[in-house]
């Protein structure tokens, strides 16, 4: 190495150290290597594509400044990015090959662009996708149709169609059964595709361990490589500024490439806290889809189809009090399901309403055992001035049908009865006019604040006089 270039950065490097923190001084100047000065052409080595986009985002007047007082104003810097092809020690090890190498080749000579991939390389990975998670098992319904639909048609198209694509929810609503159909759908029509499958946390660690093995390199060659890159709980990276950093550099890198990006959160993009705006605008770039909590037919499907799955049977009443006590999570439906299946099977107990009421108990402060259907019609009867017989008979006047329809809604709720039974206690109605009641109450609710204050007060009164927690 000629002793000339050695010089000049030192001298630059001098300068550089009075406009900049040490902290950052040493992370992203220190690491860099002088090559050789070619007239007034400095080249410098970096030690890959993301370091050096961040260099330049972020210190490029610094340097340039600096450098120009060195040199004079006509100096200019090339870059070369480490190319590194032999494994040191002490660096991570590789987890074993489920899917066809990635091979990369490139020219690794001096390059001026900082997206280039550098060196010749072969990278074995695991997608970590698990095949379960089929668009086949992902039931649709009016919660999701929109989301799944669009997956679909990514599994198709990937890189041209919705990219970026953000699924956003609730937890337990099927967001990492979606992203993960979409990516075996993606492998099932293109074999070859390059696709990982990571949470936030997962990506994160592995950032951090190739920061600590000095394998940055290694790191931003494999994900640069991919075709298809899914995050799971986006939301994760708040306040995770190195790591933002760097999938911001990712992301750029990828989707200008139309390679596809897809992500969960449990929040939309524009309610996501302590993400850098720049990755957030981004975000946006593609589709943000919400997935819904699912109403009581989808419900109704996926419990029949995790069934199918356990080989288990339920009576229909068994699944009407499943589906109107855990509306709000498709994973605790799961959890239910299995947790039913074992106590059968230690206890030798057939699966019946009791034996689901006391599996609910652990997932659902809604359940309760001696709540009756009557008890909460007369709180309904006495809270609106309507009678009791008015309430359980035909009537059709305005101020009886509501009566008739919050108190269906309530037994719904809180008594922990199946439809066709609630529907027989209201003079024999069946179990869709006991749904339409219910859906009509939940519609009023969000249209009429007097109406949603009204409820309210009755679930208050009805929790407190039975005891409901």
């Amino acid at each position: 190495m000629n002793q000339d270039h050695v010089s000049i950065w030192n001298r630059i490097l001098e300068l550089v150290q009075q406009s900049v923190e040490q902290k950052h001084y040493n992370t992203w100047f220190i690491p860099i290597r002088p090559i050789q000065l070619d007239g007034l052409v400095l080249t410098l080595e970096v030690p890959n594509e993301f370091f050096l986009a961040h260099l330049e985002s972020n210190y490029l007047d610094i340097l340039k400044d600096s450098l120009r007082s060195v040199l004079g104003q006509r100096a200019k810097i090339e870059y070369r990015i480490l190319v590194d092809n032999y494994k040191k020690p002490g660096r991570i090890k590789k987890e074993p090959l489920k899917q066809e190498s990635i091979t990369l080749e490139t020219n690794p000579s001096l390059i001026s662009n900082p997206f280039v991939i550098p060196g010749i390389k072969k990278v074995a990975y695991d997608n970590h996708l698990m095949p379960q998670f089929t668009f086949d098992k992902y039931i649709e319904g009016h919660c999701n149709r929109v989301a799944r639909q669009a997956g679909i048609q990514i599994s198709q198209r990937p890189g041209e169609l919705f990219n970026p694509l953000v699924v956003y929810g609730d937890v337990g609503l099927g967001k990492t059964h979606l992203i993960q159909a979409i990516g075996n759908g993606i492998l099932e029509k293109f074999p070859k595709s390059r696709i990982i499958y990571l949470s936030s946390d997962k990506f994160t660690n592995l950032f951090i361990q190739a920061i600590r093995n000095n394998s940055i390199s290694d790191f931003s060659n494999f994900f640069n490589a991919l075709d298809v890159l899914i995050i799971d709980d986006i939301q994760y990276l708040a306040g995770k500024s190195g790591t933002q950093e760097t999938f911001f550099h990712l992301f750029n890198q990828l989707h200008q490439n139309k390679k596809q990006l897809i992500m969960s959160s449990d929040r939309a993009p524009k309610d996501l806290k302590e993400i850098d705006e720049r990755l957030i605008s981004r975000f946006k770039w593609g589709a943000s889809l919400e997935l819904l909590s699912p109403d009581y037919e989808t419900l109704m499907a996926i419990l029949d189809a995790k069934l199918e799955e356990k080989d288990l049977e339920l009576s229909t009443n068994v699944k009407e009090v499943i589906c109107h006590n855990l509306k709000s999570s498709i994973r605790e439906l799961e959890g239910v399901i299995v947790n039913l299946k074992l106590q059968a099977t230690l206890s030798g107990r057939p699966i019946s309403i009791e034996l689901v009421k006391e599996v609910l108990a652990g997932f659902s402060n809604k359940v309760n055992q001696e709540v009756s259907i009557e008890s909460i019609t007369k709180i309904v009867s006495d809270h609106l001035k309507v009678p009791v017989s008015s309430i359980l008979g035909k009537a059709r006047q305005r101020n009886i049908v509501q009566a008739r329809q919050l108190s269906m809604y309530f037994s719904k709720k809180m008594a922990m009865k199946p439809l066709t039974v609630i529907g027989q206690a209201f003079g024999g109605k069946d179990h869709s006019t006991v749904i339409y009641s219910c859906d009509t109450v939940e519609n009023l609710m969000e249209t009429d604040k007097l109406f949603q204050d009204l409820v309210n007060k009755l679930e208050k009164i009805i929790s407190k006089s039975l005891g409901v927690k």
